[in-house]
């Protein structure tokens, strides 16, 4: 594999990082949205803006192009090894996640409909992918 290929790869993990990030806040701020007791528009306004940010950053820096095809793997063994990790943490973190709701589900059961808890699950493993990639990539 030529170092160009290894780098590109590279890039495209970076970018694939912040774009889990980035929509993992704006799916937290619209799952945490309806139970504010003080609720504001510029907050939503901001989880909004953030995910259409990072969504042309993702496109116009070359994310996904129209030649490009997604693949599952990664075909440098380093990053390959590094999204496996990060997958294996998204799956640790949303089992303590559901087990938490689980332990608190008696307070939630009220003011927490399904579609904010699925809502909240996606900003979760979004959220720990790209913390976990960014984390790994740089240390």
């Amino acid at each position: 594999m030529s170092n160009y290929a290894i780098k590109s790869e590279e890039k495209f993990m970076g970018q694939n990082a912040w774009f889990s990030l980035f929509m993992g806040f704006t799916l937290l701020i619209i799952s945490v949205y309806p139970i504010l007791n003080q609720t504001s528009t510029p907050l939503l306004l901001l989880g909004t803006i953030a995910f259409l940010g990072s969504f042309f950053m993702f496109v116009i820096r070359g994310g996904f192009t129209w030649k490009m095809k997604y693949h599952l793997t990664y075909k440098d063994e380093y990053l390959n090894t590094i999204d496996t990790i990060a997958y294996k943490h998204v799956v640790l973190g949303l089992l303590f996640s559901l087990g938490g709701v689980y332990l608190f589900s008696d307070d939630l059961s009220l003011s927490v409909s399904h579609s904010m808890m699925a809502t909240f699950y996606l900003a979760v493993m979004s959220l720990i992918y790209g913390a976990s990639i960014l984390w790994q990539s740089k240390g």
